[in-house]
């Protein structure tokens, strides 16, 4: 973990509960407020009515894909730092239009994401 205090809410999207809730718990042991959706639908609802700073979303949702959440999230809060997480590599290209970073190898560690999440949030 990190011993830099994080203020930021993170919004976490992932339809598989023990990676969302593994993840969503190594957040905020690092300071981060998160929230916890289980698709695009719910991920909306948040960010149509709670100051989310951070979006994390795996590519692989039920209801849509981790793409089209990070495109939607983008037209309601332009500034969203955006994090995708996905093991194939074929959505890099497409990651690279949608995040400042391509998408992160899922699974990962936690603290890959963290790290990530702060070399976004300082550029």
């Amino acid at each position: 973990m990190t011993d830099e205090p994080a203020s930021e809410t993170i919004l976490l999207v992932d339809a598989d509960p023990l990676q969302r809730s593994t993840v969503g718990q190594y957040l905020r042991d690092c300071g981060y407020r998160v929230i916890e959706a289980t698709d695009a639908a719910e991920a909306i609802t948040a960010l149509s009515h709670q100051d989310i700073e951070i979006l994390v979303t795996d590519i692989a949702l039920r209801d849509a894909s981790g793409f089209q959440l990070s495109a939607k999230a983008r037209e309601i809060r332009p500034d969203l730092t955006v994090v995708v997480t996905h093991s194939a590599e074929r959505t890099a290209k497409i990651a690279g239009d949608l995040c400042e970073d391509g998408p992160l190898d899922h699974p990962h560690h936690p603290q890959q994401l963290v790290d990530r999440i702060k070399r976004l949030r300082r550029s």
